[in-house]
C-alpha cells in the first residue's frame, strides 16, 4: 500500500521539481520563517506548507490518504523521503555495477551510496522518535543529520569539478524531500509547543 501511495507522488514531484527548479540551494532552515502561526482548525496543514522551501512537494504530501493533522503531515514526509533515498541508493548501486566504475568514480559512487544509506537510517530515527516521545525530543537533529547526508553525494562530485553527476536528477530530488522534513518538522514543533502553552500545565 505504502509503494502505491509513494508511486502516486512521482509525477507530483517531477512537477514540483519544474516549478521550484529555479530555487538555489538556501540554509538548511530559514529562520525569517515566520513563527507566530497558530496551527488549528482547517487551515493548519496549508501553513505549515507556506513555511517550508519546496511548497509543491509539501502540497502533495497534505492529498495522501491519512494526512490530516501536522504530526501525520511530518510523518508522511518522512516516509516519501525514505522511500526516495532507498530508490537513490539502488540507482546508484546500478550505475556502479553496470559501468564497473573505478578510479574517482567509484569513490563519488560509494559516497552516494553510504550518503542515502545514512538518510535512510536517519529518517527512520526520526519516525521512531517522533512515534515515542512526540517532536519536542531531538527530532530536528535527526533530521538535520539527514539533509546533510543528502547532500553528500554533491559534497563528493564537488570535488571533482570535471565529471559530470550520472545522478543529478535524484540528487535534486532527494535534497528537495529531506530538505522538507526538517522544514515541517520545525513548523509542526513550533505549533505544538505553542499549543501546549495554550492548553497549560492541565490541558492534558
Amino acid at each position: 500500500m505504502e509503494r502505491f501511495i509513494v508511486a502516486s507522488l512521482v509525477l507530483l514531484l517531477a512537477s514540483a521539481a519544474a516549478v521550484e527548479g529555479r530555487m538555489g540551494r538556501a540554509a538548511v532552515f530559514d529562520n525569517s520563517m515566520p513563527t507566530n502561526h497558530v496551527l488549528t482548525g482547517g487551515d493548519e496543514l496549508p501553513r505549515i506548507c507556506d513555511q517550508v522551501r519546496f511548497k509543491t512537494i509539501c502540497q502533495g504530501f497534505t492529498k495522501l490518504p491519512g494526512v490530516a493533522t501536522p504530526r501525520q503531515l511530518l510523518l508522511a514526509s518522512i516516509r516519501v523521503a525514505s522511500d526516495k533515498a532507498k530508490e537513490a541508493k539502488l540507482l546508484v548501486e546500478e550505475y556502479k555495477a553496470r559501468t564497473h566504475a573505478s578510479g574517482p568514480m567509484e569513490s563519488i559512487a560509494d559516497s552516494c551510496r553510504q550518503g542515502y544509506d545514512n538518510v535512510v537510517q536517519s529518517l527512520e530515527e526520526t519516525r521512531q522518535l517522533i512515534e515515542a516521545r512526540g517532536t519536542n525530543f531531538d527530532v530536528n537533529n535527526k533530521a538535520s543529520f539527514a539533509l546533510t547526508s543528502a547532500g553528500d553525494c554533491k559534497t563528493a562530485l564537488e570535488d571533482f569539478p570535471d565529471i559530470k553527476s550520472p545522478f543529478a536528477a535524484v540528487q535534486q530530488n532527494v535534497f528537495r524531500v529531506v530538505d522538507n522534513v526538517l522544514n515541517i518538522a520545525v513548523v509542526v514543533q513550533q505549533g505544538e509547543v505553542h499549543q501546549a502553552k495554550l492548553l497549560g500545565p492541565h490541558g492534558h
